[in-house]
């Protein structure tokens, strides 16, 4: 209620407009020609073309330089070394919630970013500037926009196969006392069904994947005042009654198949809301004041009772036997049980003020914010492993001789194999504040443009305070180079998932903050080749945190092991090049190598996240002579990932590297409508996402069962602009 109450006073509490419109025009100018500090910005046109599974804006992000990841129904990636939970996600200046309970990308639904709504979005993968916030590794801030352009129409309807939008916005213009009133609307729905994805997978039964949402962006800007409304409401569900699963997998030379025959259910709810507000007073051309305030909320619900038998053996794999592809030796047999019932409940309210002073090249902010939040976490979940009749693990019963007698002691009760039961709830106000001074970019000289901060951060929960200060200087030189050195300190207040300890199974209460020094290096160029313009950007960086938690990524999920202390540390090297083959879009290749490591026991080690390289190719291009056919393709190949058992903190282990190439072909008919055929999965390569561990009691041996991806699957894509 407090939220509403300082919206509603930043719309009402200020004096009324006097300053022409002209300079409301001027201001956007100015800001537009600031530097960015390691950051990489997209156009428009590149996120409505085909090709990108879902839809999704974060499919695009992951072939960009310093970015993994190896889950393409997800809106999750992996930077530089970093974990899910160190991405940072802005859409319009607020700080937006991402679902946290998620096992698999199949299960996550749909991405918070809407592409109808995006005018241009910008990513940074470290040394960002004090203003976007507390986060370790990466920010992606999105710019979305209500009034339509010659490049981003007003209506738009897309319908897939197996998924649709519609979008529509209104302009409400109108004379006001001291002058025009600019005002427009937008509201876009989506929805999503990941059933023929799954389908294709090594699991069959009974499915239902569905994910919906609306958002909408309400604007008004007048001589002084702006003003800005985003609301957005996102719900799905993933219920599954499996009946069987056949998994293969091994070396050329031995080849193992796995039978599993379940039953039960599986089922997996997340709901979440947002309402943000804005508003902005021009005091002159040279100052601002602005108040914002947000609430957000969600709800993420895990309900699982699968029972399954499981037989595990040899393939024949000699050609010339009768019983070619036929299991020839059995290894092992068992039960398994996985019982869940996990919520997570998460709300959040925000209100923040500042004030923006602009001169010439130069800007100065100053704002404060304060954010509250309330999370309760119930986790009760249990595993009972059953092998050759004995429940694992095992207790056999003791013989004891004496004398003329002999005692047997059998086992009293049933040992679960892993059992999680922990309940904790987080109430926690965390204050922050940042200066920041940046100067624009010269043309040419060597006089550097900068972006000079300092972020200060108060966490209640834990008690610890932090001052952040982060520096980037931009050198252009002449023959179009450019130089960019960039230090700066990050420090990353914990959420609910990560106060959770599955190690311990409890509740980390009074956790402390993890924190990050960024040191980062960069050369780029522009130049010319065969009449297109590139740009070629190369950055060397070190990572070092000096506080970081244990980790380990099974799938989407991300299971802390505690809160350390231990320290972690990633070396890297990006290299991109863009190049514009089609008017108004991009094409690029990223090529990252890297290596994260870390410390807790005395010793370095491969962290959860350390996928040693990462390869992408995004391509947009169009038949000679012939622009209303087009064509888009997306490669991307990033290294395995260290694993080992499940909760073990030794990750000996390392998945095969992760390959993939979407295809897709759109031709348009006139300017309004086009049809496009999508092929995920080209070379329908059997990516690995996870690992599902099952034990042979009779040879004391563990054996990692893939979980693969997704198959080739082919989608046709209409698309019609009003």
């Amino acid at each position: 209620m407090l939220s509403l109450l300082l919206c509603a006073g930043a719309w009402a509490g200020f004096p009324a407009d006097t300053v022409p419109q002209e300079g409301t025009l001027q201001e956007v100018e100015v800001i537009a020609r600031q530097i960015e500090a390691n950051t990489i910005r997209l156009q428009t046109l590149n996120f409505g073309g085909v090709g990108q599974i879902g839809g999704s804006i974060e499919g695009l992000v992951r072939s960009l330089a310093g970015v993994a990841g190896s889950d393409e129904l997800s809106s999750q990636y992996s930077v530089r070394g970093g974990n899910f939970d160190e991405n940072l996600l802005i859409i319009n200046g607020f700080e937006v919630y991402r679902p946290q309970l998620a096992r698999s990308g199949q299960q996550e639904g749909l991405s918070a970013i809407n592409p109808d709504f995006v005018q241009f979005l910008s990513f940074s993968a470290g040394g960002f500037d004090a203003s976007k916030g507390d986060k370790l590794s990466s920010v992606l801030d999105v710019q979305y926009r209500s009034r339509n352009t010659d490049a981003l129409p007003g209506q738009q309807v897309r319908a897939g196969l197996f998924s649709g939008r519609i979008f529509g916005s209104a302009l409400l213009d109108h004379a006001g006392p001291r002058g025009k009133v600019y005002q427009s609307i937008a509201i876009g729905a989506r929805y999503r069904s990941n059933a023929p994805f799954i389908r294709g997978g090594d699991v069959q039964g009974d499915l239902r994947s569905q994910a919906q949402d609306v958002q909408f962006l309400f604007e008004s800007a007048s001589p002084r005042w702006f003003h800005e409304v985003l609301g957005m409401a996102q719900a799905s569900t993933f219920a599954l009654r499996p009946s069987s699963r056949t998994t293969e997998f091994g070396t050329v030379t031995e080849v193992l198949r796995l039978n599993v025959f379940m039953r039960g259910m599986e089922r997996y709810e997340y709901q979440n809301a947002f309402l943000g507000a804005r508003s902005r007073y021009t005091l002159n051309e040279t100052q601002q004041l602005y108040l914002e305030s947000s609430v957000a909320q969600a709800l993420e619900k895990e309900d699982v009772d699968v029972e399954s038998a499981y037989l595990l053996g040899e393939v024949n794999n000699n050609l010339g036997s009768d019983s070619f592809g036929e299991i020839s030796y059995l290894r092992g047999s068992g039960g398994h049980q996985r019982y869940a019932r996990n919520t997570l409940w998460v709300r959040e309210w925000q209100a923040k003020a500042g004030y923006v002073y602009k001169y010439e090249d130069q800007r100065l902010e100053a704002a404060v914010s304060y954010r509250h939040q309330n999370g309760l976490d119930m986790v009760h979940e249990w595993v009972n492993l059953d092998s050759a009749g004995y429940s694992l693990p095992h207790q056999p019963t003791t013989v004891v001789l004496q004398g003329n007698d002999t005692l047997r002691t059998t086992k009293e009760g049933l040992r679960l194999f892993q059992v999680t039961d922990s309940r904790g709830q987080l109430v926690n106000g965390k204050l922050h504040a940042h200066l920041l001074w940046q100067r624009a970019i010269p043309e040419v000289g060597w006089k550097p443009g900068w972006n000079a901060g300092l972020r200060y951060v108060r966490d209640s929960r834990s008690g610890e305070q932090r001052l952040s200060p982060r520096l980037s200087m931009y050198w252009s030189l002449p023959s179009r180079h450019g130089v960019e050195l960039s230090l700066g300190s990050y420090a990353q207040t914990a959420s609910v998932r990560e106060l959770r300890d599955w190690s311990s199974a409890r509740f980390l209460d009074s956790a402390r903050m993890q924190h990050a020094w960024h040191g980062i290096a960069a050369v780029e160029k522009r130049f010319e080749s065969n009449g297109r313009p590139f740009f070629w950007r190369g950055e060397a960086y070190i990572k070092y945190l000096d506080r970081a938690f244990p980790f380990e990524q099974d799938g989407m999920r991300v299971r802390y092991l505690g809160e350390g202390p231990g320290i972690a540390r990633v070396v890297g090297i990006d290299n991109r090049v863009h190049s514009e083959w089609l008017p108004g879009t991009e094409s690029w290749a990223s090529l990252s190598l890297f290596r994260a490591q870390e410390k807790f026991d005395g010793a370095w080690t491969d962290r959860g996240s350390d996928y040693r390289f990462s390869f992408s190719l995004r391509v947009e291009d169009a038949l000679p002579g012939n622009l209303s056919d087009k064509v888009y393709m997306q490669i991307n190949v990033t290294g395995g990932f260290p694993f080992g058992a499940p909760l073990e903190s030794a990750k000996d282990f390392r998945s095969p590297p992760y390959r993939r190439m979407d295809l897709g072909f759109q031709h348009d008919f006139g300017p309004k409508a086009s049809l496009g055929l999508e092929v995920f999965n080209l070379l329908e390569i059997r990516n690995t996402a996870s690992y599902f561990w099952i034990m042979d009691i009779s040879t004391a041996r563990q054996y990692a069962v893939p979980n693969y991806l997704t198959n080739r699957l082919i989608n046709v894509i209409f698309q019609y602009s009003f």
